[in-house]
């Protein structure tokens, strides 16, 4: 019994386990499997485009179908179970029609590659092998990182290895040249830099070049990850920095300057009349009588 996407089943997953495993050993230890002829090539896609892998229509009273990653039979590449759970090898994208057959949306280059689709039916178990190619555009080819990087930028310590690969399926086959802040850098699909240096630190890039065309991969950036930033010199600050002021401040500082201005002379003047208010005054003087001063010029 086939249960469609969304829905909830009574199975535990310790149940869900068993059921996968038994399936596996059921499909390894079968000795009437045969191997269907694939079907006709499917023509390269687009990045952002569905992919729809059929199901042979050759066979007649198919019981079940599953879906593996790749050519062999392994349970961490199972997409979909003979009874349409999902598997470990799927990644969200993934859907049944109703006739069993295998619909990837919005491929990118990582969908690239072999699927396997088994069928069991009265005559005993039938496999089948399909393919996708995936366009690289000419908008950059996603690289596959390790460290995985963010938006382009791939931080790591020093002296760890870093590998960066080249993951779009392109046909002809091209030939691969990385470069590193635009000079080469080595060939081949994969990239690695054993125990990063400070030299190391920059922006990568392959150039994939066959008879069709000149592919581009997005750039990448390794950096360290806490970015060494350079201390500012800081503004020099005067000892004594003039006070400027302008507008009603300026005003309200001069009317309060005139009132103390004011209050201090009147201060002033007042204690200086107080003063001469209070001070002693001095006795009169008297004139000498005439007779005394008529003797001395006789004399």
């Amino acid at each position: 019994m086939r249960w469609p996407l969304g829905t909830s089943s009574s199975h535990s997953p310790a149940w869900t386990r068993l059921l996968l495993t038994g399936t596996l050993l059921t499909f390894s230890t079968c000795s009437d499997s045969l191997e269907l002829p694939s079907s006709v090539s499917l023509d390269p896609l687009t990045e952002g485009a569905d992919a729809h892998l059929p199901v042979p229509r050759s066979l007649d009273g198919v019981l079940s179908t599953s879906w593996f990653r790749g050519h062999e039979v392994r349970p961490e590449a199972m997409i979909f179970s003979p009874e349409g759970l999902p598997g470990p090898g799927h990644p969200g994208r993934e859907t049944l029609d109703s006739q069993g057959s295998l619909i990837i949306r919005n491929v990118t280059t990582l969908d690239a590659g072999s699927y396997t689709v088994v069928l069991e039916t009265r005559g005993g178990r039938r496999s089948a092998t399909e393919r996708i190619q995936v366009k690289a555009t000419y908008d950059g080819v996603q690289l596959v990182t390790f460290p995985g990087n963010k938006q382009g930028v791939l931080r790591s310590d020093l002296n760890y290895s870093v590998i960066l690969q080249w993951a779009a399926l392109i046909t002809p086959e091209p030939v691969l040249q990385w470069t590193f802040n635009g000079r080469p850098r080595g060939t081949g699909e994969r990239l690695i830099v054993h125990r990063l240096s400070m030299k190391d630190l920059g922006t990568y890039l392959c150039l994939a070049e066959n008879s069709q065309g000149v592919y581009l991969s997005q750039p990448v950036t390794i950096m360290l990850p806490q970015a060494d930033v350079e201390p500012t010199e800081p503004a020099p600050i005067s000892r004594n920095p003039p006070l400027s002021l302008s507008g009603g401040s300026a005003i309200t500082l001069i009317v309060a300057a005139s009132v103390v201005g004011l209050v201090l002379v009147g201060s002033v003047l007042f204690t200086f009349i107080r003063k001469l208010r209070y001070l002693p005054s001095l006795p009169p003087i008297h004139s000498a009588p005439q007779g005394t001063e008529l003797s001395l010029q006789q004399d």
